[in-house]
């Protein structure tokens, strides 16, 4: 394995893990070393992903706005509204891409499959749509759940979100599946 996939590993991890560093994190120390913390993960992301640099370049932005609230305020605010920035990044490129074709969601399928149909083209349209809306409700749940508790928002934004996810992944896989077996028949 080389150092650079070790890289991007590790990186990955660490992002997967946000809601429960920063949860168990604020209970050891100040919210501004969390900033910090999130700022040089981010800058190795940048690093690790060369092939992604815009991505990584806009999540380096929401990390290190992040650390400025956190910074500026004091508080862990910032560390908090990270998720919901991420969403906000997720859902600008999904919609960007329906208004500046290919769309994300044809560009991932084009990587498996070079040539689409029309309506295979228009799948991956409505595909996109389904995530711009899944990244805005995400994003508003994260916010909900900094509302009530910041157990809530541990719970939510660290387990709750990515089972949301992945339900989204299966339920567009077995539709994908059942659409395509319509146009081959």
């Amino acid at each position: 394995m080389t150092k650079a996939t070790v890289l991007k590993i590790s990186v990955s991890v660490l992002f997967f893990l946000y809601p429960f560093l920063v949860y168990l994190g604020l209970q050891e120390f100040q919210p501004q070393w969390l900033a910090v913390f999130l700022v040089i993960i981010a800058a190795l992301r940048l690093l690790a992903w060369q092939s992604d640099k815009r991505m990584s370049a806009y999540w380096m932005a929401a990390a290190v706005l992040v650390a400025l609230i956190t910074l500026f305020t004091g508080s862990s605010i910032g560390l908090y509204l990270y998720p919901v920035m991420v969403n906000l990044i997720f859902f600008s490129f999904f919609f960007i891409s329906l208004y500046r074709p290919p769309t994300v969601i044809e560009r991932l399928a084009r990587q498996f499959q070079a040539e689409l149909s029309p309506e295979g083209v228009q799948y991956t349209r409505t595909v996109t749509k389904i995530w711009c809306v899944f990244f805005l409700i995400n994003g508003l749940l994260s916010i909900i759940s900094l509302q009530v508790s910041e157990q809530w928002w541990l719970l939510y934004n660290g387990f709750i979100a990515y089972c949301l996810m992945g339900l989204l992944f299966v339920c567009e896989y077995l539709t994908r599946r059942r659409v395509m077996r319509a146009y081959d028949a």
